[in-house]
């Protein structure tokens, strides 16, 4: 009686059925009609047809299905046997084998990687007038997490007054928006402060997103214009916009090591949902909503397109094979080696006690000054000085209170911007000058 019941609560593997699935049906049974009219219905709008999608998808038709192959597994103590279908490991386009890389990553961040420290979540997005260069050369991609890094990184510099501290983080780029869109952005996994060489952690007392995204988009403008991508009149252009368009949401704040995980499974999640996909019969069309949470927008948070539209949006996720979507954390104490954890526990500082962490109130001060304007327009950069490679006194540096930075700093601030660019396709966060 006893082994019944232990064989029944027992777990038991189900193999997964992907040929039932939105996703798999379309792409079976409409995939080769799709390569047929893409140039002449999708190329003006999704660009043109990538080299690496074709054989992405056949791998994904392959993927969990036994008549193509399995592998045999044999239990060495009672000799239950059972097969697994093989799988086809590729990111972005097969849910299943995604959330395998998903589990794998926060199980090493956990074990190896993250702190027992306060985490936040900052997003970085661009325009939509910037996107289409990311969508024509995916290489950028990686070039904008460096962007992105090194706003953070000038951001704590000024924050803690050019001490040596240094914030730990981790980046994911994303492609997708909430209902397929095309929309190239940065989540990063960053601690909420910095650490000294000795591993000690003082907290930030305030995160002031809007100063972020202006080093954000100050870096990722100098950068399209070092490429001649665009113009110094596209650049007085998008500074003269009231909302930028570009943004760096740092909202999100965890206390633990456990809600950092969490953060990060999230970030690197697959951009395709198969429980928010339906097919409608009568109409024929794919259905696909939104989160809850974005269900009351000005689209309803559900969107409509006939099959082969789907499968334009899908295909358009598809990373390269080459490129890096989790580039390399960095930034962790010193006494953890290349990628682990540091070998002695971190101490933590409240925030009273260390004379250079300043008051919430006194941070603002820090970060207030004078920003140059047009008329009727308020923006914190203009283009000149993006093309000088020089930084405009609006923007915080090292010790910057309410007046001009002195002779010294400016020096610091324009090798900075003098520096080289990350190396395209590359996506390490490190090349930074």
């Amino acid at each position: 009686m006893e082994a019944v019941a232990a064989t029944s609560s027992a777990q038991v593997y189900r193999p997964r059925r992907p040929e039932r699935t939105v996703l798999y049906r379309a792409l079976s049974h409409h995939f080769e009609h799709f390569l047929h009219v893409y140039e002449d219905r999708f190329r003006h709008t999704h660009g043109y047809l990538r080299g690496c999608v074709e054989p992405a998808v056949h791998r994904y038709l392959d993927c969990g299905i036994f008549d193509q192959g399995v592998a045999r597994v044999r239990c060495p103590d009672c000799r239950h046997e059972f097969l697994i279908a093989f799988s086809c490991k590729l990111r972005g386009l097969c849910p299943s084998c995604h959330q395998k890389r998903e589990l794998l990553w926060t199980d090493w961040a956990e074990q190896e990687l993250l702190e027992e420290v306060p985490h936040r979540q900052v997003v970085f997005t661009i325009p939509k007038r910037l996107r289409i260069f990311f969508r024509y050369d995916r290489r950028l991609l990686g070039e904008l997490a460096g962007c992105a890094w090194r706003a953070l990184k000038l951001y704590f510099a000024a924050y803690f007054d050019g001490a040596d501290v240094s914030a730990g983080a981790a980046g994911f780029l994303q492609t997708s928006g909430e209902l397929l869109n095309f929309h190239p952005h940065v989540h990063v996994l960053v601690t909420d402060g910095g650490f000294l060489p000795d591993g000690t952690f003082r907290p930030l007392v305030w995160f002031h997103s809007q100063h972020v995204e202006r080093l954000f988009r100050a870096e990722v403008l100098r950068m399209l214009l070092a490429k001649e991508l665009i113009s110094e009149a596209v650049v007085d252009n998008l500074l003269s916009w009231h909302h930028s368009g570009f943004s760096a949401h740092g909202a999100v704040r965890v206390e633990d090591r456990k809600g950092a995980v969490r953060l990060g499974r999230y970030m690197i999640r697959c951009p395709i949902v198969l429980k928010r996909l339906t097919w409608e019969k009568e109409t024929g069309e794919v259905v696909c909503r939104g989160r809850p949470s974005r269900r009351g927008g000005p689209d309803g948070g559900e969107a409509r397109w006939d099959v082969l539209e789907f499968l334009a949006r899908v295909v358009d996720h598809i990373p390269e094979p080459s490129q890096q979507t989790v580039p390399l954390p960095n930034g962790w104490p010193s006494t953890a080696g290349p990628l682990g954890r540091a070998s002695t526990p971190v101490q933590l500082t409240a925030p009273g006690s260390l004379a250079a962490t300043r008051s919430a109130r006194a941070v603002q001060h820090h970060f207030s000054g004078p920003r140059p304007t047009l008329p009727g327009k308020a923006i914190s950069y203009t283009a000149s000085a993006i093309v000088e490679n020089l930084m405009p006194p609006s923007v915080p540096v090292r010790g910057e209170i309410d007046s001009p930075p002195a002779a010294p700093r400016r020096a610091q601030a324009a090798s900075h911007y003098s520096g080289g660019l990350p190396n395209p396709g590359t996506g390490s966060w490190f090349s930074a000058p």
